[in-house]
């Protein structure tokens, strides 16, 4: 190779040889069977995701390409053919000295595949591209523009995006029903016999069906079109059925729109932000970054080639192998570079884009795997976390700026050759915290040979690193990608035959001891045996009426069975049994709601404590026999925790993540705008929201109503005209003046590091009528400016304009002094002193929470708040001295004798009081 030195440390060839053992697999693939050859540790379902990328990776070669080797029979020869595709480019294109180094790239990539330590995410087969080997110079693009939020362009390019995932979804929705409709009509003729089969008015079946297919928007020349191409069609014909759509196949997020917005904005919920919020949950095409550079990292990262590193591949024997991770690393960062030459983009401006700065989705995988295997805690945890992504980052900028010694680098260095200095050298410096010496000192070596080549001959790529989520690479890997959390603690092996059985999951098995082990394994994956179990055991289904026979039957259905409803069913318990014992019919049995434990007489809570028994729990809640550490290791990780791994994450990725965060289908705009001011408020460089899709099973209850018809009117006469008098009575607007001695309070905080004391006074009956603004250390023009402000309010409302007119008219006003907030404990952020004086006082006088902009969980340690306070609210029920609530100078001493009783909590009893004094009381 050109740069020898990358493949110095290369041996997954060797450990391939020993670590590999594969076997021939029959799997499923639509209506047929292929038999192919896959390693021993895949399950069926990996194996035909492979097969699937396979059937779509491109496979075009250049015109000189080198003899070709013995190709290797797993997968039919696909990794083989993946593999000497980038080889023969590779040579063709330059990378490689002579062709042994070219054979050698190949057969470390076919190991590093075939041993699950790295896969490639599927690219296009097809589209817009320069030939690799043209000669053509690249013009330079213009310098892209992101759209600000609060622009009145960037509100209509957000409401034409909603409008189309609107019309996407709406035209989705339509289409299935419709060709569901069109396919019952091709049934309805399949099924029928006779010479009436076809007529509307001969088979009522196939009259029902077009109806129904009528009512759905089908017009009539659709439907006879439907009939008349099923009228010779049987069940088991070869023409396809009206159900089947044709499924294009695109790059992912392809239609990806990035917006710049405020950090400050966001996180202060500005309402400007809840179109975007609303866009982000219908179309998942929408990312918000918080500066121009990273909107453009996350623009490359889109469409740059991409590939994972698979992190938990590389924990051998109780210790990470940093060594092969970072050479695993240069590989793919050498493969993927061949990619930006040869890969296909989606528009040409995509591929203009992908020459020219040639960036790469190198990324990291299995994190999460790795995590609960090492068993750390919350920081060290993310510490170690950080620390993998840097080395991926360091290995591969040093992997970058070797190829541009001898190949060039990218266009457009030398203009941001002074910015890619400073931020490799922020990266340094970003290396010092971090306490895994191994993993730090491996990166520190890189990063500091990178900047030293990148200040004299420079870096091949924009950017190299990534942040995505991809649902078919991580199940080809059969890992987790970048800070996605492990789904689940169990996992599935298959048997010879196919049948998968449930298993912990390798890396919960190597965190724990052998008891624990034994602990857990009761309690994720269930007993699977009615000994012992609570309500639902042996000697309670004898006193209903089974047998030992049925109970056997049961036990044995217990091993596979998922549920207590499958096992207790007609299809493990012979029907004419069932019947009899219970004097049940066949409607009954094919009833919806049928269940045979409730007819048996068991209640849901005795169902739900056995389904947890038997078949185990979804997760680590509620298991006894754990300590607090190994509970909080296994225990699903907060969206807090998610944030703060990200964050870690993005501090040595080039891109910031393009992995949307995934809210409930029943969440709000108002929860994903919570959501998005805690990613800005903890540094996230750039923010997406997506929503799960609603269960198939939901169900509207939406009442029927028929539509109520007007009486026919009787002719009226025309009434006769009447003389309306209208007589005007003005009344002149008059001042309430506030009582000499009045009450209200006094709240200092800090905006932005400017200190603001804000005097309120108050009518005898609680109302707001006068305010007092004033600001230490500022100009006496702006002092006097904002005394002056604040007397034409109080003014106007002692003539009373509403506080809720000063509230709208000034909140979400933006001028500085701006930003953080200190000392008051509703508000933490604002957008100028107006935007937090109205906050307060509408907090206080109008009960408007929805500006509050504090953490609402800061009391929950268990949540997402940090347990400030908590002391408070664990007292006894002891009174509060008036004093701390009321002015001891204005009520003249009299609070000393008052106090505050706690009404609202009742007195804790105790259980083993006699209830007769209970009761006496």
């Amino acid at each position: 190779m050109r740069t020898d030195s990358v493949f110095a440390a290369l041996r997954f060839r060797d450990h391939a040889a020993y670590a590999v053992s594969l076997e021939y697999r029959e799997i499923e693939r639509g209506s047929r069977v292929v038999e192919t050859l896959c390693p021993r540790d895949w399950t069926n379902a990996q194996a035909e995701a492979w097969l699937d990328w396979a059937d779509a990776a491109p496979q075009d070669l250049p015109q000189m390409t080198l003899a070709p080797v013995p190709a290797d029979e797993a997968l039919n020869g696909a990794i083989s053919v993946y593999a000497s595709r980038l080889m023969n480019w590779g040579h063709a294109l330059g990378y490689f000295s002579d062709a042994a180094f070219a054979y050698e790239f190949q057969s470390e990539i076919v190991a590093t595949l075939l041993s699950g330590l790295a896969a490639p995410a599927l690219a296009l087969k097809d589209g817009h591209r320069r030939h690799p080997m043209a000669g053509d110079r690249v013009p330079d693009a213009p310098e892209p523009r992101y759209s600000a939020l609060d622009d009145h362009a960037c509100t209509r390019e957000l409401q034409d995006l909603l409008v189309a995932a609107r019309s996407e979804e709406i035209a989705r929705s339509t289409r299935d029903q419709l060709h569901a409709a069109l396919s019952d009509i091709s049934a309805a003729i399949a099924r029928t016999e006779g010479e009436h089969r076809a007529s509307l008015q001969g088979n009522p079946a196939l009259a029902r069906a077009a109806l129904k297919a009528r009512k759905l928007g089908a017009s009539d020349a659709l439907i006879r079109l439907a009939i008349q191409s099923s009228q010779n069609l049987t069940e088991d014909s070869a023409l396809p059925d009206w159900s089947r759509q044709v499924v294009h196949t695109d790059a992912p997020l392809s239609g990806a729109k990035i917006i710049t917005a405020s950090r400050d904005l966001i996180a202060a919920g500005d309402p400007s932000g809840r179109l975007a919020a609303q866009t982000m949950l219908e179309s998942g095409r929408l990312w918000i970054a918080f500066d121009p550079r990273d909107a453009e990292a996350l623009d490359n990262a889109f469409i740059a080639p991409r590939a994972a590193i698979n992190a938990w591949a590389f924990w051998r024997d109780g210790a990470f192998d940093a060594e092969g991770f970072a050479a695993c690393t240069a590989l793919w960062t050498v493969a993927l570079d061949i990619e930006t030459a040869i890969a296909y983009a989606a528009t040409p401006e995509a591929d203009e884009r992908l020459r020219r700065l040639r960036p790469l989705g190198l990324t990291v995988a299995g994190l999460a795997e790795l995590l609960i295997a090492k068993g750390l805690g919350a920081e060290d945890g993310l510490d170690f976390a950080a620390s993998v992504m840097a080395l991926c980052d360091a290995q591969s900028l040093r992997t970058s700026a070797q190829l541009a010694k001898t190949l060039g680098t990218f266009s457009g260095f030398a203009a941001d050759k002074d910015a890619i200095v400073s931020s490799l050298g922020q990266k340094l410096y970003r290396l010092s915290p971090l306490k895994s010496a191994d993993l730090k000192a491996h990166s520190l070596t890189a990063l500091q040979e990178a900047l030293k080549a990148a200040k004299t001959t420079g870096l091949r790529n924009a950017q190299t690193t990534a942040l995505f989520d991809d649902a078919e690479l991580s199940l080809r890997l059969g890992v987790t990608l970048g800070d996605t959390p492990l789904p689940r603690l169990t996992g599935y092996l298959e048997t010879e035959d196919g049948v998968p059985v449930q298993v912990l999951h390798p890396a919960v098995h190597a965190a724990l001891s052998k008891d624990e082990i034994d602990t857990v394994r009761r309690h994720l994956l269930g007993a699977r045996t009615l000994a012992d179990a609570p309500y639902i055991h042996a000697q309670a289904l004898k006193t209903k009426g089974l047998s030992d026979f049925e109970i056997s039957h049961l036990e044995a259905a217990l091993i596979t069975a998922t549920r207590l409803e499958d096992v207790f069913s007609a299809s493990v318990l012979d029907t004419d049994f069932i019947k009899d014992v219970w004097g049940l019919s066949d409607d009954d049995l094919n009833a919806p709601t049928f269940n045979l434990l409730s007819v048996m007489g068991f209640s849901e809570p005795e169902i739900a404590a056995a389904q947890g028994w038997l078949f185990g729990h979804a997760d680590i809640t509620g298991c006894d026999g754990l300590d607090e550490a190994t509970m909080a290791r296994l225990a699903p990780p907060t969206i807090k925790m998610q944030m703060a791994l990200r964050q870690r994450l993005e501090a040595f990725a080039a891109a910031p993540s393009a992995a949307p965060v995934v809210l409930n289908w029943d969440q709000t705009t108002g929860e994903a705008l919570k959501i998005m001011a805690k990613m800005a408020g903890n540094d996230l460089r750039a923010i997406g929201l997506t929503r799960r899709a609603a269960p198939e099973s939901l169900t509207l209850d939406i009442p029927e109503f028929e539509e109520a018809r007007r009486p026919v009117e009787a002719p009226r006469e025309a009434p006769t005209a009447q003389k309306v008098i209208e007589k005007i009575i003005e009344r002149e607007r008059s001042r309430q003046k506030l009582p000499d001695r009045r009450k209200g309070y006094i709240q200092k905080a800090s905006v932005g590091g400017h200190k603001v004391y804000i005097h309120t006074g108050e009518y005898e009956d609680g109302a707001l009528g006068e305010i007092f603004i004033d600001m230490h250390k500022e100009g006496a023009a702006f002092r006097s400016l904002m005394n002056n402000f604040a007397i034409s309010v109080s003014i106007g409302l002692q003539y009373g304009v509403p506080l809720d007119e000063f509230v709208d008219a000034f909140v979400f006003t933006r001028f500085e002094p701006a930003g953080p907030v200190s000392g008051n404990d509703s508000i933490k952020s604002a957008t100028s002193i107006l935007d937090y004086i109205f906050r307060e006082l509408a907090i206080s006088y109008l009960n408007r929470d929805d500006l509050s902009n504090a953490d609402p969980d800061a009391l929950n340690a268990d949540g997402l708040g940090q347990g400030h306070g908590l002391s408070q609210l664990q007292g006894e029920n002891e009174g509060i001295a008036a004093s701390q609530l009321i002015s001891k100078g204005f009520m003249r001493g009299q609070p000393d004798n008052l106090v505050v009783v706690p009404f609202a909590k009742k007195p804790v009893r105790d259980d083993n009081s006699d209830p007769s004094k209970a009761g006496g009381e």
